[in-house]
């Protein structure tokens, strides 16, 4: 392997890493505020991709939400890994998602809220 080919490798093991980073520290979020609401951390989330706007209506809907900021490309494999990791399978919707879309639909942010029954 040469320079330019290591180099592109490390840089798709970083953005992995930093991916990860994120859904995990997302979902440290999601248990934390469980915790601190009084409700199980294994319950039920909601998850979202939303623009600026949507965030804004969610917060007036829900309590509490859990959000984080990211770019399209980033967005949904951050958005992929965190409903796997909830043990939330991915619908139609989810699978056919493209960042494209998401940067073109101005989805900035992956929003958690807690499933009320």
């Amino acid at each position: 392997m040469n320079n330019q080919q290591q180099t592109r490798a490390g840089g798709a093991d970083a953005q992995q890493q930093f991916l990860d980073k994120q859904a995990s520290i997302f979902l440290f979020d999601l248990k934390n505020e469980a915790t601190e609401h009084g409700f199980k951390s294994d319950g039920s989330w909601a998850l979202e991709l939303a623009t600026d706007n949507e965030m804004t209506e969610l917060r007036k809907i829900h309590h509490p939400v859990i959000s984080l900021k990211l770019q399209a490309n980033a967005l949904l494999k951050v958005y992929q890994q965190v409903k796997s990791r909830l043990h939330q399978s991915l619908n139609t919707a989810d699978l056919e998602l493209s960042d494209i879309e998401l940067a073109t639909n101005e989805k900035k942010h992956l929003a958690a809220f807690p499933v009320r029954k």
